[in-house]
């Protein structure tokens, strides 16, 4: 009798083996592209994902029955343009211009759960470990997988310089770089080792903009009896635009202006009371740069830079009693 239970276990075994080989998981990927990039952002970070999916296939009712768990191993390498072994952080690039970042498991974007285990890496040891059972017989099974990327915004992206376009940076994963492998076992595996491997390509990419920022405050006059003399005031402005950016600073004329001659108008009237505003005191009118008018122009180093905006208002005809306002447009082309 036990003889014939020898004989029995090695039949189940060879036909284990046999169907094992026919049963198979095939991966599903795209690329990771990341929102457009500013060096120059006020965030400390970049975030994307994408949406993958992993099926396997039981193709025979006695691999089902003896091999119903697989284990499914997605190992991540540096990706080009990154160092070979250093992937804490990975690198997109272009050329000179080059973009910290990484690849996650979930969206806690924590180190350990840096997406990895490429062996020689300093990540080798956080692989994505996927487990599934199936039941019943024959069939497929299809788990969804969220690759998270966060790019971060720190001083290597600050201090790139753009140039006169905007640049996709990147990186390319394959065979050398990204695998699948998975195990089909009688019980839950933490490993796929021995298993089929496959190659994962796709790219991570980023486009790096140029930018601009730009903010300024109010011009108060001060309260006046009568406008026999000029009343002046300041304001501040503050602009920051990405590295060997060249800017140009435009300011409307407001709501009432007659040509390039700025009014005010009274909050309950229709009377006007003119004014105008430049880049230093008393200076030429700071328009669009037409009609004898100037803009203010730079090139940006990723830091910010303080402007003064002069204001005055000419002495005139002195109008009835009131509070005149008007409101301006600062543009910045770059």
């Amino acid at each position: 009798m036990a003889r014939r239970w020898l004989i029995l276990l090695g039949v189940l075994l060879a036909l284990l083996g046999g169907q094992a080989r026919a049963d198979s998981c095939t991966l599903t990927a795209s690329d990771i592209v990341f929102p457009n990039v500013s060096t120059i952002t006020a965030s400390d970070a970049f975030t994307s994902s994408t949406s993958w999916s992993v099926t396997c296939t039981w193709t025979a009712f006695t691999t089902a029955l003896l091999a119903p768990n697989v284990a499914v191993c997605l190992y991540l390498g540096a990706g080009s343009n990154s160092s070979a072994t250093v992937t804490n952080p990975r690198q997109l690039a272009n050329g000179a211009v080059k973009v910290n970042y990484n690849l996650y498991s979930d969206s806690s974007y924590a180190a350990s759960k840096i997406w990895g285990g490429w062996a020689g890496t300093t990540t080798s040891t956080t692989p994505i470990l996927i487990n599934m059972v199936k039941s019943g017989g024959t069939g497929s099974l299809t788990q969804a997988i969220t690759i998270y990327g966060k790019l971060s915004a720190d001083a290597t992206l600050a201090a790139n310089n753009v140039g006169a376009t905007d640049l996709t940076v990147t990186s390319d994963f394959g065979s050398g770089s990204a695998l699948v492998q998975y195990l089909f076992t009688i019980l839950p595996s933490a490993v796929c080792t021995l298993g089929p491997t496959a190659a994962i390509p796709f790219q991570v990419r980023g486009k790096v903009i140029n930018d601009c920022n730009i903010s300024v405050g109010n011009i108060a006059f001060p309260d006046t009896k009568l406008l026999s003399s000029t009343v002046r005031s300041t304001s501040n402005m503050s602009i920051k635009c990405s590295v060997n950016t060249a800017y140009r600073i435009l300011l409307s004329y407001g709501g009432n202006a007659s040509g390039t001659t700025r009014k005010m108008k009274k909050l309950s009237g229709t009377e006007l009371v003119s004014y105008q505003l430049s880049n230093t005191l008393d200076g030429s009118t700071w328009g669009d740069g037409t009609s004898g008018t100037v803009v203010v122009t730079g090139t940006g180093d990723g830091n910010s830079a303080s402007l003064t905006v002069f204001g005055r208002v000419p002495a005139q005809t002195t109008p009835s009693p009131g509070d005149y306002k008007d409101t301006i447009t600062a543009t910045v082309q770059f």
